[in-house]
């Protein structure tokens, strides 16, 4: 009798720890099982995630195209202007130094005849004497009897050489510019008269 309740004790001892092992390893099954699903899940509340980031980044995207397209009607409109501006002042090219040569021409009347070096002649009048001094290169297609570094006070060879200058500015619808010297108002006035209407006056100084 005494060895069956030994035994039995046994094993209700044996059952209490086998119950309380049980429990420990179910409480930890539990915990992993909750641990493992709960890191399961954060790839798919990282999707999520990044779900609401790529709708984010595509409205960003499509903001952003219609920011362009809005920029890009601007642009049209603006080249349209641009090119009905360069029509309006004759700009060579719808560039910043082709409108300041257009300004200029507009200003002068005239475009430039040769774009680097325009002033073709140098008049100087000391009471009443006239001298008209070459110092600018002439055009290759201008036929003239005098060339740069020539000078002449004859008046028959300066009209001459001022007519066949005026006749290549008609031609070529431009304008050569000259300087002038003088010492009175008189001559002052008789050679801003004189040359100016077929020249356009780059400098003019009084030497008296």
């Amino acid at each position: 009798m005494g060895e069956t309740e030994s035994r039995s004790g046994w094993v209700f001892g044996l059952s209490l720890v086998q119950v309380i092992l049980l429990l420990f390893f179910a409480v930890a099954l539990l915990y992993v099982t909750e641990y493992v699903e709960g890191r399961g899940q954060e790839p798919r509340q990282g999707g999520g995630e990044a779900q609401i980031q790529g709708a984010s980044a595509q409205a960003s995207m499509n903001a952003a195209s219609e920011k362009n397209g809005e920029l890009q009607k601007q642009l049209g409109d603006m080249t349209m202007l641009v090119d009905e501006l360069k029509l309006m002042v004759g700009a060579k090219s719808p560039s910043k130094e082709g409108f300041q040569e257009a300004i200029e021409n507009l200003k002068r009347g005239y475009a430039l005849c040769q774009k680097d070096e325009n002033t073709l002649i140098e008049a100087t009048i000391e009471h009443g004497e006239e001298i008209l001094h070459v110092i600018g290169e002439i055009p290759s297609d201008l036929t003239v009897q005098l060339v740069k570094g020539d000078q002449s006070s004859d008046l028959e060879e300066m009209i001459s050489f001022i007519q066949d200058v005026y006749e290549y500015e008609k031609d070529h619808k431009c304008r050569f510019n000259y300087r002038l010297k003088y010492a009175t108002d008189n001559d002052y006035r008789k050679g801003r008269d004189s040359y100016e209407k077929y020249f356009y006056p780059e400098k003019i100084l009084r030497t008296g």
